[in-house]
């Protein structure tokens, strides 16, 4: 009757635990992130990086779910920092941009090549959703995934408002490139 009972709590152990290494191995998380971003106007270049973005992929559902804090865009001039956390985006109302959705198209992170990608879903910058399709690559190599994009962001799309003046200084549509490695989830 004993060992009835322990090879009964055996298998419900072993149950749980192929359950739980189900759940966890279907998701990633974005490790070495960096967002990088260029506006170009006649009179001024400007760009900033950002090393702190943050977001998960299910590859089982394929959704995904992004987050970067605003504040960590880092300028090469506090002044134009200042004035881009102040006075465009908000940065204390609006603390951080958001993009959640699925990725759609075939990819494989156990298989090395390089996969072209649809991210499909709601970009939220500045408080204000639009609904975007922002082509993507998934690259594996020699077991690693990275996930890379590049698009464009029109500053009306997201209600930021840009005084008439400084139209020749900061432009209307900002380039935004992102590149980052792709890590299996581990629960700590």
């Amino acid at each position: 009757m004993k060992t009835y009972h322990s090879v009964f709590i055996f298998a419900i152990l072993f149950v749980f635990q192929s359950i739980f290494s189900t759940v966890f191995a279907q998701r990633y998380t974005l490790e070495e992130s960096k967002v990088h971003f260029f506006s170009s106007a006649p009179m001024e270049d400007i760009e900033a990086n950002n090393k702190a973005c943050k977001g998960v992929i299910d590859t089982k559902t394929n959704a995904f779910s992004f987050r970067i804090p605003i504040k960590s865009f880092i300028f090469p001039s506090s002044l134009m920092q200042q004035h881009f956390n102040e006075n465009y985006m908000e940065s204390e109302k609006y603390p951080n941009a958001t993009f959640k959705g699925k990725i759609e198209g075939d990819y494989n992170l156990k298989t090395d090549g390089t996969y072209d990608v649809m991210a499909v879903g709601d970009l939220e910058i500045h408080g204000k959703k639009q609904a975007r399709k922002i082509p993507s690559q998934i690259i594996v190599k020699n077991g690693k995934a990275s996930i890379k994009s590049t698009f464009n962001i029109k500053l009306e799309d997201h209600d930021i408002e840009i005084p008439s003046l400084m139209f020749q200084k900061i432009a209307e549509t900002i380039k935004v490139d992102m590149d980052s490695d792709l890590k299996l989830y581990e629960k700590k």
